[in-house]
């Protein structure tokens, strides 16, 4: 009898979830996965998918994992190019994107309904799934996205707030609009195309998305308080993070409150990395979302 035989049934057993990592195959390319409690999943229940944000292999979940297995079944994975798994010839495009993940679950047996849970450029990502796959969803966790309500005219606004002159500001919003994707020789391909991508996503305005309604579906949204100096970061860049914090939140409201069971949380002490810095109040958010998609079930 294998080790993983083993560890199934000591699973089943005892009836707690363990994590096991793999590698599989999708299109003749690596993807490595971690999961945990899919053996002993109920019928219709909700699988918890982690979406990671831009570059960022899955063990960045570590803070949360295990505790949101306590609560259902769960995937992460590694995109093409990321953490272990291998590259493949396809840009991260939000359709491609959502179209690996489900190949990724289909190879590991999990049929629908998910909750997604993304952050970052993952936020992203698992707003296009419930674009695309509307009808695959139980619910959507949104931590500290890559802003798709955003506008060019946002950045001015950003840039008034703060008391740059409007001379200034046209200046830099002209020639924002013109720029092209510059690519960074020294980044590996796999990040630069997820750049790009993010590129092309913000200069169309996100049209992706644009008149594409969220499915009735449990939604919370997470976002972070706490501006996180970069390498060079100037005064006026904190105070551009704060400016574009306040514009944020009333728009993600908005989006929240396009859904009947749509919540949206604050937290003032934590970066970027809401799940590292805040972890109970993401897996509280997990639940919450779980609880909700649970009474939809049960009034259909």
């Amino acid at each position: 009898m294998n080790n993983l035989l083993l560890l199934l049934i000591f699973s089943i057993s005892f009836g707690k979830a363990y994590a096991q990592s793999q590698k599989i195959t999708i299109d003749g390319t690596q993807i490595a996965v971690q999961v945990s409690g899919l053996e002993t999943r109920k019928q219709n229940e909700p699988v918890i998918v982690f979406e990671s944000g831009f570059g960022t292999p899955m063990q960045h979940w570590n803070p949360i994992f295990n505790q949101v297995s306590k609560i259902a079944p769960v995937v992460a994975y590694d995109r093409p190019g990321i953490g272990d798994s291998q590259p493949d010839q396809q840009m991260p495009t939000v359709k491609n994107v959502a179209d690996k993940l489900r190949k990724v679950l289909q190879a590991l047996h999990v049929k629908p309904p998910y909750v997604l849970v993304g952050h970052s450029l993952g936020g992203v990502y698992v707003r296009g799934f419930a674009v695309y796959y509307p009808q695959e969803l139980a619910g959507l966790v949104i931590i500290d996205p890559a802003d798709f309500t955003e506008t060019y005219d946002h950045f001015g606004q950003y840039m008034l707030d703060v008391g740059l002159s409007k001379a200034h500001v046209d200046s830099v919003m002209a020639q924002r609009r013109v720029e092209t994707f510059k690519p960074n020789p020294k980044m590996p391909t796999s990040l630069q195309e997820e750049l790009q991508i993010l590129f092309n996503l913000r200069r169309s305005e996100f049209s992706e998305f644009n008149g594409k309604p969220l499915p009735n579906i449990p939604i919370s949204f997470i976002t972070s308080g706490r501006f996180e100096p970069f390498p060079n970061a100037k005064p006026i860049d904190e105070a551009l993070f704060h400016s574009k914090t306040k514009f944020r939140i009333g728009r993600w409201i908005k989006f929240v409150d396009t859904v009947p069971k749509g919540r949206f949380f604050y937290s003032a002490n934590a970066g970027h990395f809401v799940h590292r810095d805040d972890p109970g109040l993401v897996v509280s958010s997990i639940e919450l979302v779980l609880k909700d998609a649970q009474m939809n079930t049960m009034s259909k």
